[in-house]
């Protein structure tokens, strides 16, 4: 019996479903557009909203990073700034004054992992080195770097700037032309 019952009760539902108009249809599906369409639109703010509190999260983080180096590098300006008005009794004092000053700006780049380097020797590469000329050089491959003009830098491992270098060249047969056109 219970079986029967069972679906003697959807039968009924089923009938009542069919039994709907097509108007009532219409707007049971504009309702559920518009229910589709409330939850787009909030799905759009929540995203907005995300984006801007990401992007008000990274300004802050960017003003932070920028305290905390400034606030390291005020030291030194605060160094610089006595070594200006002091008067120094002679050149030894005044290189003993400057050598300290280095050495903070040492520890400064330390702290930040920032690391010199002068690639003087090396063979020319365009992501670290920015080549200001060419020279002829006798008994160097072409593409070394013959002089280094402003070290380069990196900052944990990434070039933060160029070093600024002279290559060499292939030398050219000039010395054969002129003895051709000496002759």
């Amino acid at each position: 019996m219970k079986s029967n019952k069972s679906k003697d009760e959807k039968e009924p539902k089923t009938e009542e479903t069919d039994n709907h108009s097509p108007e009532d249809e219409i707007q049971k599906l504009k309702e559920e557009v518009e229910d589709y369409n409330e939850k787009f639109l909030r799905v759009v703010a929540d995203f907005d909203n995300f984006r801007k509190r990401i992007d008000r999260d990274r300004d802050q983080q960017t003003l932070r990073l920028k305290g905390e180096v400034v606030s390291n590098f005020l030291d030194i300006i605060d160094t610089v700034e006595k070594a200006v008005v002091v008067d120094y009794p002679d050149l030894q004092s005044s290189k003993e004054g400057i050598l300290g000053i280095h050495k903070l700006l040492s520890a400064f780049m330390d702290s930040f992992e920032i690391k010199r380097f002068d690639p003087e020797g090396e063979q020319f590469d365009f992501r670290q080195h920015e080549a200001l000329t060419t020279v002829e050089k006798e008994g160097v491959e072409p593409n070394t770097i013959v002089e280094v003009v402003q070290s380069g830098y990196t900052l944990e491992g990434e070039v933060l700037r160029p070093a600024k270098v002279v290559v060499s060249k292939n030398l050219e047969e000039k010395s054969e032309k002129v003895e051709v056109e000496g002759e």
